[in-house]
């Protein structure tokens, strides 16, 4: 006996539509951070950014998640200290879903710019002025 390929898809389709224990769809865990730490500035001293970044979870974790962005500016001629601390904690349901355990998902994207920008030092305008230059 020949099975169709349009059976497998009656049958997924109706496995798909059956609630498994009666309980509606959950996920793991999910904790985010995402940061941009931005100097824009006439000096030569490499700027100090740090960014620190922590994130726990109490017992199993299911169906919880966190989401935490922020944004660092300078702009100027001096130097700069530009520091940031987060916290994430989550926990979840006990007992998990259908006996299944989920890994926590953790995503950090920590972007440190440091740019140096001639028009903030005034080293550089100094020097151009005086080399007889004009604006």
């Amino acid at each position: 006996m020949k099975i169709t390929s349009n059976f497998f898809l009656l049958l997924a389709t109706l496995l798909m539509s059956i609630p498994l224990n009666g309980q509606t769809a959950h996920a793991g865990c999910a904790m985010t951070d995402v940061s941009l730490q931005l100097a824009i500035r006439g000096a030569s001293i490499p700027v100090q950014q740090n960014n620190n970044v922590e994130m726990q979870t109490m017992g199993n974790c299911w169906g919880n998640a966190t989401t935490n962005t922020s944004s660092q500016v300078y702009t100027g001629s001096g130097t700069v200290k530009q520091g940031r601390n987060s916290s994430h904690l989550v926990g979840g349901s006990q007992p998990l879903p259908y006996g299944i355990n989920s890994p926590v998902i953790r995503t950090q994207i920590g972007v440190p710019v440091d740019i140096y920008s001639p028009a903030h030092d005034s080293t550089f305008i100094n020097n151009t002025i005086g080399s007889g230059l004009s604006f």
